[in-house]
């Protein structure tokens, strides 16, 4: 594993036992932590914040889809209204809703339930997803297989993970589309692994990339590579898979707005279409913590303080790791390398992304890990910086510097560096 690495020095710093014991650490200072804030009468924190914070918005639109108040759904002032009625202690607390009209489905079940229960249930429900995810995927590393405890240990203080559970976000459901549709791939699935990424029109930020990816992969004809099969082997599959890929997303994309349909009538899907194109107004609102954010867009807002031009630099920068992943799609190299480009490229595109979305690199930062005894030292230095960085987001107030993005786009191209190089007459058929 890690002490296999090329190079004395990264060796010495960067074994196993040194990072299980900085790892232990973390786990007991940040959990600590949690529960010592937690630990309070009534639902508000001893910072004054309420229990589950992020959770009262699911809440709340589980609760209008309870009572099919469709006109509610992007309507702040109800929304307060009955957040304020369900749950008084959260008097103040709002959100911008943004979200389709299908995503409020998903919280109807706990919105029956008393605030604290349900918050506590999804607080539970979206640990044991995270766990899950990261046991399938670590199951995949050979290399890892040896330190279980140290990958639990990982796992337990990884900054996605811990913003996950202390904001009581609901981005395990983003990492589940993602490990389900790499299982679905490996197993040769290709509509199911479509049906999976489909599942995040729930968060159509992060199915940029992965949609970049399939459709560049569908329509941009490749050649099988002299003396290959593509078609062997658990992680390959012609253009026609990657078509069944899209075609699996697009089936679960309109069956989610069709049973909105179903359950609110036309209204909301109108008035959703609207409040995407609008969006780009609100980022005032949705961002009001900047420091929390870690993609590209984030990374020259803070560092510029001209919105235009940060756009502007936003975009173009953007263009390269989707041109990164799409390239990477193509290489006749396993799909854990493949995918784990794909996850870092999503993670610095995606034009909002808050630290707890960082729990779908979990399964990225396993492969990476699994592929260190062939890695070189630059590799293991950016993944054991991709893995700590997070923490230092809060310093970006005052530096306009947010290192862990630069650290990502960094890892993202020494792993494709290290990717076969293929001539034109020698490309693979485009795996799905």
């Amino acid at each position: 594993m890690i002490h296999q690495i090329k190079g004395s020095a990264t060796r010495d710093w960067l074994n196993p036992g040194r990072i299980r014991r900085q790892a232990l650490l973390l786990v007991v200072a940040l959990w600590l932590g949690y529960g010592l804030t937690m630990a309070t009468p009534g639902m508000r924190d001893r910072f004054g914040h309420l229990k589950g914070a992020d959770f009262l918005h699911g809440y709340v639109l589980g609760t209008v889809a309870l009572e099919h108040r469709g006109e509610a759904l992007f309507d702040v002032r109800i929304q307060r209204e009955i957040g304020e009625e369900r749950v008084p202690e959260s008097a103040g607390d709002y959100f911008l809703p943004v979200y389709g009209p299908q995503y409020s489905l998903i919280w109807a079940p706990l919105a029956r339930l008393p605030y604290g229960w349900a918050a506590a249930i999804w607080t539970v429900l979206s640990a044991a997803i995270y766990a899950a995810c990261c046991y399938a995927v670590w199951w995949t590393c050979p290399n890892l297989r040896a330190y279980g405890g140290t990958v639990a240990l990982l796992a337990a203080a990884f900054p996605g993970f811990f913003a996950l559970i202390t904001f009581g976000q609901n981005s395990a459901l983003a990492l589940a589309c993602f490990t389900g549709a790499y299982f679905a791939l490996r197993a040769r699935r290709e509509v199911l692994a479509g049906v999976c990424l489909g599942l995040l029109a729930y968060k159509p930020q992060l199915a940029l990339v992965p949609g970049f990816v399939f459709v560049a992969a569908c329509f941009w004809p490749g050649k099988r590579a002299p003396g290959s099969d593509v078609e062997a082997g658990p992680a390959g599959t012609t253009n026609r898979g990657a078509c069944k890929v899209v075609l699996g997303a697009i089936i679960a994309v309109v069956a989610q707005f069709l049973v909105a349909y179903w359950w609110y009538g036309a209204g909301p899907l109108v008035v959703y279409a609207h409040v995407l194109m609008r969006l780009g107004s609100a980022t005032a609102t949705l961002e009001p913590r900047p420091y929390l954010m870690h993609s590209l867009r984030a990374f020259w807002k803070l560092l510029l303080p001209w919105p235009g031009v940060a756009f502007v630099l936003y975009f173009m920068t953007a263009l390269g790791p989707v041109a990164l992943a799409i390239t990477c799609w193509q290489k006749p190299v396993e799909l854990e390398r493949r995918y784990a480009v794909m996850l870092l490229a999503t993670v610095l595109v995606a034009p909002h992304l808050t630290v707890y979305d960082l729990v779908i690199l979990a399964p990225a930062l396993l492969w990476i890990g699994d592929g260190l005894q062939t890695g070189t030292a630059r590799i293991a230095w950016l993944l054991y910086l991709a893995y700590v960085l997070p923490f230092a987001g809060p310093l970006s107030r005052w530096t306009h510097v947010q290192l862990s993005v630069i650290c990502m786009a960094a890892l993202a191209v020494s792993l494709w560096l290290q990717f076969p190089r293929a001539s034109v007459e020698e490309t693979v058929t485009l795996p799905a």
